[in-house]
C-alpha cells in the first residue's frame, strides 16, 4: 500500500488539562480485548530499541486511551524504562505552559535513564511536535485518532472480535459475559453486531439497555437498523464523541466524508468510484480528491485496502478499495439527516428489504 501512495503521489500534486494517570480505569474494559495490543505495542518497543517516537492509533471509541493506561502499568514495560513512566493527557486545546513543567520535572529529576512520556489524545501534528521538542533523549508513546507516528512503529487498535463484543456488550447490560436465560441471544447478538466490535458504541449501549425488558431492546435494534441514535445517551457519547474527529477538517473534506453515507455498509468501495464521485459533487479535480481520501485514513476515517488475491504484488491505482467502520457510516447518515428534509443536501434512504426495489 505504502508503494501505491507513493506511486500516485508521484504523479499528482497535492494540493488543558494536564492529568496524571488515574488511578482505576474500567474494569470491564480492562477485562476484554486488551492482551493482542498490548502484545504488539510491547513487541514493537522491545524490537526497535533505537527508536524514540512509537504510536497507538485508532478511531474514537477504539480503546486507544485504556490500552495506553495499561501499557503504563505493564510490568515489562516498567521494567523496561525502570519504573520512569509519565502519562499526560493533551487534549484538543493543550495547556503548553503545564504540559512542559510536568515534561522538564519528569527529565529532569537526576536520574539518567531513558524514560518513557505517553502522550494521550493528541490531535494535531503541531502540538506533538511542540511537545517531542522537550522530550529529546527519552521515548514518546503518542495516543490519537490519527496516525502521528511512522508506520513500522505504530500500532492500529483493531477492534474487538464477534466473542469479545458479546461479552463486553453483556458486561455492561447483565453484569455477566453472556446473556441470561430466558433473555433472548438473537436479540443481544444483533444489538453487538450493529456495533461491529467498536469498545465505545457497546459500553455506551450496554449502559443504556440495562435493565431494560426485551421489547425496549427490539425498538433500539430497529433505529440502529436505520443508523439513527438508539437513545440521546447513545447520540451524545458516540456520536458526539466520534464527530470531534470532524472539527479540525476544513469544510469541504467534511462534506466528502457525509458522502461515505450513501454507500453500502459493509462493501469495499472502488477507489476511483468514490474520488468521481467527489469530483463530480464538490467541483474539485481528482488529484484533490485523492488528497481528501488520505486526509480521511490518516484520521481514521475510513481505510485503504487493497484486493487481498495480489497479495504483496505491486497494483496500480484501480485495484483499491475504501472501507469504513458501521458506526462512521451511521454518524455520516446522522449527521446528514438532522437537517430538516426539505433542506438536506443528501437524502438518504435506509434499507428496509434484503433487496434492492425493482423499477
Amino acid at each position: 500500500m505504502d508503494r501505491l501512495l507513493s506511486e500516485r503521489n508521484d504523479s499528482l500534486s497535492f494540493a488543558e488539562t494536564v492529568m496524571e494517570i488515574e488511578t482505576v480505569s474500567d474494569p470491564w474494559i480492562q477485562m476484554v480485548g486488551l492482551d493482542l495490543g498490548k502484545r504488539k505495542v510491547k513487541e514493537m518497543m522491545f524490537k526497535f530499541t533505537d527508536t524514540y517516537l512509537f504510536g497507538i492509533s485508532g478511531m474514537s471509541g477504539s480503546g486507544k486511551t485504556t490500552l495506553a493506561i495499561e501499557l503504563s502499568r505493564d510490568d515489562d514495560v516498567r521494567g523496561l524504562f525502570k519504573n520512569n513512566v509519565l502519562f499526560l493527557i493533551v487534549s484538543k486545546s493543550p495547556n503548553f505552559e503545564k504540559l512542559e513543567s510536568r515534561i522538564r520535572e519528569f527529565l529532569n529529576d537526576g536520574v539518567q535513564q531513558r524514560k518513557l512520556v505517553i502522550l494521550d489524545d493528541v490531535w494535531t501534528r503541531e502540538s506533538l511536535d511542540k511537545l517531542l521538542s522537550k522530550i529529546r533523549g527519552s521515548t514518546t508513546l503518542v495516543v490519537s485518532r490519527s496516525k502521528l507516528a511512522d508506520p513500522r512503529t505504530t500500532y492500529n487498535v483493531e477492534l474487538l472480535k464477534e466473542d469479545e463484543a458479546m461479552s463486553l456488550l453483556c458486561l455492561y447490560a447483565f453484569d455477566h459475559k453472556s446473556p441470561p436465560s430466558p433473555f433472548s441471544k438473537k436479540l443481544v447478538k444483533q444489538v453487538v453486531d450493529e456495533c461491529k466490535g467498536l469498545p465505545l458504541s457497546l459500553k455506551v449501549l450496554g449502559t443504556s439497555l440495562k435493565n431494560k425488558p426485551e421489547r425496549y431492546w427490539e425498538g433500539v435494534v430497529k433505529r440502529l437498523l436505520r443508523g439513527e441514535a438508539a437513545d440521546e445517551t447513545h447520540e451524545s457519547r458516540v456520536f458526539a464523541h466520534m464527530e470531534e474527529s470532524l472539527e479540525n477538517l476544513e469544510p469541504k473534506i467534511r462534506e466528502c466524508f457525509l458522502d461515505m453515507g450513501a454507500f453500502p455498509e459493509d462493501k469495499k468501495i472502488p477507489l476511483d468510484v468514490l474520488t468521481n464521485v467527489w469530483v463530480e459533487r464538490h467541483d474539485i479535480d481528482e488529484e484533490t480528491a485523492f488528497s481528501f481520501v488520505l486526509r480521511l485514513a490518516d484520521k481514521n476515517l475510513l481505510t485503504i485496502v487493497k484486493n487481498p488475491r495480489f497479495g504483496d504484488v505491486h497494483i496500480g491505482y484501480y485495484d483499491v478499495f475504501v472501507t469504513q467502520h458501521d458506526v462512521l457510516r451511521d454518524l455520516a447518515l446522522h449527521m446528514s439527516n438532522r437537517v430538516d428534509v426539505n433542506r438536506r443536501e443528501r437524502l438518504f434512504m435506509p434499507k428496509r428489504e434484503p433487496m434492492l426495489p425493482r423499477e
